[in-house]
């Protein structure tokens, strides 16, 4: 696949041109790419690009989809100021409540990592994560910032059946099951909110690269928060 370059933001980004109206942009630097991605995001909503229907970050490449195939993507992105700036932008931030009463896979989890369920939980609550990015299914948040001391590989016999809301380990990241869906992540716990209506005109309320955190909840207030959201 042919490539070309291109700066945009204050960055050289490599391009490749993935179908008729999208390209895949891949930032050219050594450090810091998917702030830079997330950052970049925020600026290609800030100036309204024409054509420019849908952005889509992951953790080192960035996805653009225009509404016409016959553009020049150089000379549309020109109208995008240069900014040397890579540092965090303000992103919404979001508390989720988890249930790790509700975990099942806590004796592979603690076997491998060789700490109790408690000393596991409060590392898991005591990080700040930021959504690098949704994949897998829709809704599915990958949140990077986990304590490299619970990383865990996935399972190797992934279930058939995770339930919604169903909150995971696979290697070093952590994540949330958006959706019932089949699974191979560690599970550790539950969270009684939801993350994802089709429905709904945004079906998420979250965006990548909002900050997360955690906080545990007993069995019986998950059990009251599930029926209030049903």
């Amino acid at each position: 696949m042919e490539s070309e370059l291109l700066r945009l933001n204050g960055i050289l980004w490599s391009v490749f041109r993935m179908a008729e109206r999208s390209w895949l942009l891949r930032p050219q630097v050594a450090e810091n790419a998917l702030t830079h991605i997330q950052n970049t995001v925020l600026r290609l909503e800030e100036v309204e690009i024409p054509l420019l229907e849908d952005t889509v970050p992951a953790y080192d490449s960035l996805l653009l989809t225009f509404g016409s195939k016959d553009i020049n993507l150089q000379k549309i992105l020109q109208s995008i100021k240069e900014s040397n700036d890579n540092t965090r932008r303000n992103f919404k931030s979001h508390e989720i409540k988890i249930c790790y009463d509700l975990g099942l896979d806590w004796n592979e989890v603690e076997n491998k990592t060789n700490l109790s369920k408690e000393e596991i939980i409060s590392i898991h609550t005591s990080t700040q994560y930021s959504i690098a990015m949704f994949g897998f299914l829709p809704g599915f948040m990958f949140l990077e910032g986990l304590d490299q001391r619970i990383w865990v590989p996935r399972k190797d016999n992934p279930r058939t059946k995770v339930d919604s809301g169903s909150v995971g380990i696979g290697g070093e990241q952590t994540g949330i099951y958006s959706l019932e869906s089949p699974g191979g992540w560690q599970i550790i716990g539950r969270t009684p909110d939801q993350f994802f209506d089709i429905n709904n005109k945004t079906p998420t309320n979250f965006t990548a690269g909002d900050i997360i955190t955690f906080r545990k909840i007993s069995s019986k207030e998950f059990e009251s928060l599930e029926k209030n959201n049903g």
